[in-house]
């Protein structure tokens, strides 16, 4: 046995006991669901017997745990397509939200641009008025 099976078997042991006890099940418990002595599963789990044997199927169906969730410690991504499908709505959504944002900005300053234009508009009147004013004036004091 190599030092990467070994360290393998130690990950997989340890993986193994904590999901026991995060189930709240005994050494005993265990060897009951895999119809063997106490003392042969505690030898799977202290590394005396090897793991990987054709117990490790039914240690995982007794922890109610897929094969690969012992393996690595976790219960991996099952629909990885899925999960990155959800990731791109949520995406699509926040953008979308970011968006109508930046368009309702845009709504709000288009308005504010036309109602100053108006306001120039209003003004360049007033000093055309001015101007006409102002060169009747300067025509009456001429004459």
């Amino acid at each position: 046995m190599d030092a990467e099976t070994i360290m393998d078997e130690s990950t997989i042991r340890e993986n193994l006991r904590k999901a026991r006890e995060g189930r709240g099940l005994t050494q005993a418990d265990m060897a009951d669901s895999l119809d063997i002595s106490v003392t042969a599963y505690q030898k799977i789990e202290s590394g005396k017997t090897r793991i990987l044997n054709k117990n490790f199927s039914k240690c995982a169906e007794a922890l109610g745990v897929s094969m690969t969730e012992l393996v690595v410690g976790y219960v991996p991504v099952k629909d990885a397509a899925a999960t990155l499908e959800d990731m791109r709505e949520s995406f699509g959504m926040r953008l979308r939200v970011q968006e109508n944002g930046y368009i309702q900005e845009i709504q709000e300053r288009d308005r504010e641009i036309a109602r100053l234009k108006e306001i120039i508009k209003d003004k360049d009147v007033a000093i055309e008025s001015q101007k006409l004013l102002i060169g009747q004036l300067m025509s009456r004091f001429k004459d």
